[in-house]
């Protein structure tokens, strides 16, 4: 009875620890009280030296982002109903197609390689819907609401070999400042052979 006992405890602690939102809960809340004392002008500083846009997502438009399989990179969590991450990098190429992406919860960015080669993700392991479904358009509908700035970014899209949006999080801590390091060095790497825009999304 005692090893039956074990033995549920231990699935359900594992079910709990695999989540995103325990992830989330978990390794990147402790960090937020402390990075709570750093103001909104210092967060430009991981920005790349690239071409780039900033744009704060409505509160009424971030279920949206998180949940809809539109905005979703990890086609598992969305199937057993579990929010996406608030940590995300999608990459598009000039046909506007995504051709790279990557969330918070898959795991370790450099233990995968994500940010080794051009696409982001070269090695989609975790579904090859992401790059059907998730279009550029999507996000310029979502979040881009002033008609001239819509038609700008249209209008000069062309002028980038790639597109980054970057979804990212004031309270995501140190795990946030990370992966913007990542993605300001993965730009800084690749920046002679490419041209990029970057597009920040905050939620």
């Amino acid at each position: 009875m005692k090893k039956i006992l074990l033995h549920i405890t231990m699935i359900l602690l594992v079910t709990i620890m695999s989540s995103c939102r325990a992830v989330w809960d978990m390794a990147v809340m402790p960090f937020v009280e402390y990075d709570m004392e750093e103001t909104d002008i210092k967060w430009p500083k991981y920005y790349p030296d690239c071409d780039y846009l900033s744009f704060k997502v409505d509160s009424s438009l971030r279920d949206v982002l998180l949940n809809d399989e539109r905005f979703r990179t990890y086609r598992w969590k969305l199937k057993y109903d579990e929010p996406a991450s608030p940590i995300q990098t999608i990459m598009f190429d000039k046909d506007k197609k995504c051709c790279g992406g990557y969330e918070f919860c898959y795991g370790n960015a450099e233990m995968l390689d994500v940010y080794d080669d051009v696409p982001i993700f070269k090695k989609n392991i975790y579904n090859d819907t992401i790059f059907e479904i998730i279009r550029f358009e999507n996000y310029i509908e979502l979040f881009v609401t002033d008609k001239e700035d819509k038609d700008e970014i249209v209008k000069s899209y062309h002028d980038y070999d790639y597109h980054i949006i970057v979804v990212w999080s004031f309270y995501g801590g140190y795990y946030m400042k990370r992966h913007l390091r990542q993605v300001r060095n993965y730009i800084k790497k690749f920046n002679e052979e490419y041209d990029f825009r970057v597009i920040y999304l905050e939620v």
